[in-house]
């Protein structure tokens, strides 16, 4: 430690140099700026000072009336009365014969020349002929603005930017091509095109400064300034040199090269805080190249981060003096990138980028953060540029701390590090979005850690475990107990107990207090216990659990409209609190007993929610919900293979029962509260899935789907019609409750349970399950079996639902319901014949007696259709008995004439005539469409006499 102590000194005085260069420099300029600008303040007082002297001894009047310069905003000082002696005298006295030399020689008096300017005042000689010519002379008229140039945007463009780019660029070239030409043509030795080199770079460098010294004071363009690309061509010719005298003839070592372009590079930097941008940018290019133009034989894994560090200090310093946002940032990249890239290369310790990342944090808080040094004043808001600059210099030092394989000394470092970002968020609010992002650095490098992951190694097994495996333990239990408290504490506290003047802020540090001794509790579990039950992990969960819990009350109670966010802060803790409580039950419990404890902090969520109404916890009792059903997919059968074989009462009972009751408790408890919004509709949508679930789960259990074949077990015809009657029931059920409870959430669900059902019952009862094609086995009676079940007891149940469709005024609902009753009670009756002739349903081995059977089925419910259609008034009805009646007949005619014999083919034609004749006649007299006949006409009467 010693070791790094003395780098970190010696690095310290190091950076001091080019920054106090830079700085000096700019001030002096400052100052002879600020002291001329004084002078010509002082010629223009001793110039006013002395007109007014002469006009005093000339007896001139002094000037009163309103001034009309940059002063006239100043109060008048009131007028003094003049006694009446005095006005007297002034009248009696003669006027003064004027001299004819001095009046052509003297300058007007009666007004002193005022400076209507606000540029720094300039001697005004007195006896000039450019001051008014008389007292009420108007002031001199501003000059005119000078016209536009009248040239086009592409030939300004390339006549007053491209043009000096270009020939900035062609100095640069020339110098080099210049110096190829004396190799080609071995004109002169190598020490003197060195030398010639050195000179054409001291002739540009002085030849910019010259043209900005003499162009002071002329229009320039900032984008394309002349001075500051020669200087630039000059630079970038030194550069060349000393690396051509380095790399071609090697009359200098790594060591001196490795300076001298240093040199160069801070030289440029320090010239560009008078010639401008365009000299940043190549100081800043040639000083990080610098480094990687010079071969070492042995390199010095403190070279770079130290000399990156120098150069990111001064341009930094530049930044503040120059306000180049894009200088700061620029350096900050480059100085990450090439850091990383270096110690990849090298493949060292990280102690030195660790010191390099340190060094970037103190020279960003010196000059950009905020009310720190340097920096701006402190500010309402963020400050994004600081802010960003923090972040890569964090990451900097996560990526050395990964590399570093746990070392200690890199350990000690990057804690100095995170509290150093947390330090400056205390003392400066604009930078609190660096804490977050370096607690996710610093979950990153847990997670590194315990992966066996490095950034020079990416592609590593994530299962692997590094060696040696105790010590590995030891430090990932040390580091992340550091961070937590760090970001857990340290965050809390800044956002609780210290007064922020943003809410934002405040929301920021309570999410880093609860996000990262999470992450950190979740990294140590899955590499210590391998995410296995562990009570100990449970506990350390409940301690937070706790702590969460303590910071909700504490920003609860200091929450006021003074200290803005701390009732989100509170809603934020709570949430913590909740969540940790999940990951102690989840890591202490397992199969059923987790579900039933997810599901109990459902209905405990909304019960805080009555005790502290933070709006916050509505959802989260919503999400919590989500987060059961998420849990009861994972693991249908709730409790593996051990759900139990007693019908009802077994596991799946309270892990889909508990879940319905919960959520429907949570639902209520925050209706009452604040009335529904989308958590309670979320909390009811979830009650009636978990409802519809435990009916599935329960039939599927009851014909033997056990354990983990609860969904992998085929299902039979029994089960089908099971299911069909418990759909239809449900349905009806939650139309009734939809009916007492507008909204659209239950309209919505009534709608899914409703063309389901019709789905079922096309899709599986009408095809796939339908005994008529599978063959199934519907039970030994005849009558009373899984048919009547599926069939019977559906249609019942159907036509139910169509009636109370009816009721509600969805006549298409209706209908469509009451065809699906009508076809499976069709299907019922003709398995129940089946099943009295044969004992089987199977389309082979149909007799006589059996076929005419059909017939008579298909004829009686066709009359009872019809009957009760003209009953009550239903063309859907008459509709359904017309089909009937018409497939019998066809029935009759193509099957019955071909297939039956004797006595069986005379009944089915008699029955089919005597149902038609029936038929006839209901639609005559019951549906009143038989023509009424005319009374007989009474015989004629003979009139009397005749």
């Amino acid at each position: 430690m010693e070791i790094v102590l003395g780098i970190l000194l010696a690095a310290a005085l190091v950076l001091a140099t080019p920054v106090m260069a830079i700085v000096a420099m700019v001030r002096t300029g400052d100052l002879k700026r600020r002291l001329d600008a004084t002078e010509l303040r002082l010629a223009s007082s001793e110039t006013e000072l002395a007109l007014l002297r002469e006009a005093v001894v000339r007896g001139a009047p002094l000037p009163s009336g309103p001034a009309t310069g940059p002063g006239a905003e100043t109060a008048q000082a009131p007028e003094t009365p003049v006694p009446d002696w005095q006005t007297a005298v002034a009248t009696d006295a003669p006027p003064a014969e004027p001299d004819p030399m001095e009046a052509a020689t003297a300058p007007a008096r009666g007004l002193v020349p005022k400076v209507t300017s606000q540029r720094p005042l300039e001697a005004i000689d007195p006896l000039d002929a450019d001051a008014p010519a008389a007292a009420g002379a108007p002031p001199e008229a501003p000059p005119p603005v000078p016209p536009a140039s009248g040239l086009g945007g592409l030939e300004e463009a390339i006549g007053s930017r491209w043009a000096v780019w270009l020939g900035a660029l062609a100095l640069g070239l020339g110098g080099i091509f210049l110096v190829r030409y004396s190799i080609e043509q071995d004109l002169i030795g190598p020490g003197l095109r060195i030398a010639l080199g050195a000179l054409f770079a001291l002739v540009l460098l002085a030849g910019g400064e010259w043209l900005r010294r003499s162009d002071r004071g002329l229009p320039t363009l900032p984008v394309a300034d002349i001075p500051s690309a020669v200087t630039g061509a000059g630079a970038v010719v030194a550069f060349g040199t000393v690396y051509a005298a380095h790399a071609l003839y090697g009359f200098i070592g790594p060591a001196s090269a490795f300076i001298a372009l240093g040199a160069v590079g801070l030289c440029t930097l320090v010239l560009a805080g008078v010639h401008g941008p365009l000299l940043g940018a190549i100081g800043l290019i040639a000083a990080f190249a610098a480094p990687f133009l010079v071969a070492s034989p042995e390199p010095s894994p403190y070279a770079f981060p130290l000399y990156a560090a120098v150069i990111t200090a001064a341009c930094f310093a530049l930044a503040w003096i120059r306000s180049w946002s894009w200088l700061a940032i620029a350096a900050t990249i480059a100085s990450v990138g090439l850091g990383t890239v270096s110690m990849l290369a090298l493949g060292t310790t990280a102690l030195p980028s660790l010191i390099q990342a340190l060094a970037g944090l103190a020279a960003a808080a010196v000059f950009l953060v905020p009310g720190i040094w340097f920096g701006p004043a402190h500010e309402r808001g963020s400050d994004p540029l600081a802010s960003a600059v923090l972040i890569g210099f964090s990451l900097l030092a996560t990526i050395a701390v990964m590399e570093g394989r746990q070392e200690t000394a890199a350990l000690g470092l990057f804690i100095v590090a995170c509290l150093a970002v947390l330090g400056l968020a205390a003392r400066s609010p604009g930078v609190t979005a660096a804490v977050p992002a370096a607690g996710l650095l610093s979950l990153l490098v847990l997670l590194s850690w315990a992966t066996g992951v490095r950034p020079s190694a990416p592609t590593a097994d994530l299962l692997a475990i590094p060696e040696p495996f105790p010590e590995v333990l030891a430090r990932l239990v040390t580091a992340g107990t550091a961070i937590a408290l760090i970001f857990g504490l340290g965050s809390a506290a800044l956002a609780v107990f210290r007064h922020q003047r943003s809410a934002l802020n405040v929301i920021v540090l309570a999410t880093t207090s609860v996000l990262v001794p999470i992450g950190v509790l979740a990294i140590a579990y899955g590499k210590i216990e391998g995410f296995v039950v562990s009570v100990r992990f449970a506990a350390l969960a409940m301690v937070l659990a706790t702590s969460f819990g303590a910071a909700t009350e504490a920003a609860h109670r200091l929450r006021s409209g003074h200290r803005p966010g701390l009732a989100s802060a509170s809603a934020i803790y709570a949430i913590g609190s909740l969540a940790a409580l999940a990951i102690a039950l989840t890591l202490l419990l397992e199969r059923a007993w987790l579900t039933l404890a997810l599901a109990l902090m459902v209905a405990g969520i909304a019960w805080v929610y009555t005790l502290r109404p933070l709006p916050q916890l509505r959802w989260v009792a919503a999400l919590a919900g989500i987060g059961v059903l998420a849990r009861v997919l994972w693991d249908p059968a709730i409790n593996g293979a051990g759900v139990g074989e007693t019908l009802v009462f077994n596991w799946l009972l309270p892990g889909y029962g508990l879940p319905v009751l919960t959520a429907t408790a949570a639902a209520i408890l925050l209706r009452r509260r604040r009335g529904a919004d989308v958590p309670v509709g979320i909390l009811e949508a979830l009650a009636m899935v978990f409802a519809a679930l435990l009916v599935i789960v329960q039939v599927r259990h009851a014909f033997g789907a056990h354990g983990l074949r609860l969904f992998a077990a085929p299902m039979r015809f029994p089960e089908a019609a099971t299911h069909t009657v418990t759909i239809l029931a449900f349905g009806i059920g939650l139309s009734r409750l939809a009916a007492f409870r507008p909204g659209l959430l239950w309209q919505n669900a009534v709608l899914i349970v409703r063309y389901g059902s019709w789905a079922w019952i096309v899709a599986v009862m009408g095809f796939a399950m339908n005994p008529w094609f599978t063959w199934a086995s519907v039970g030994p009676h005849p009558v009373i079996n899984w048919a009547f079940l599926g069939y019977g007891v559906g249609a019942v149940l159907a036509g139910i639902a169509a009636w109370f469709e009816r009721q509600a005024g969805r006549r298409m609902e209706m209908r469509v319901m009451g065809l699906m009753g009508l076809a499976m009670l069709f299907i019922y009756f003709n398995i129940t014949v089946a099943m009295l002739f044969r004992g089987e349903v199977a389309p082979d081995g149909i007799g006589d007696g059996e076929l005419y059977a059909y017939s008579v089925v298909w004829l009686v419910m066709g009359i009872a259709l019809l009957l009760a259609g003209a009953r009550f008034g239903s063309r859907t009805l008459r509709f359904a008995s017309a089909a009937l009646v018409g497939l019998a007949v066809v029935k009759v005619f193509l099957i019955d004439m071909a297939g039956l014999t004797g006595l069986w083919r005379a009944l089915s034609f008699i029955g089919l005539g005597l149902v038609l004749i029936l038929i006839g006649r209901i639609y005559q007299h019951a549906l009143g469409i038989g023509v009424k006949r005319a009374p007989p006409a009474p015989p004629p009467v003979e009139a009397p006499g005749g």
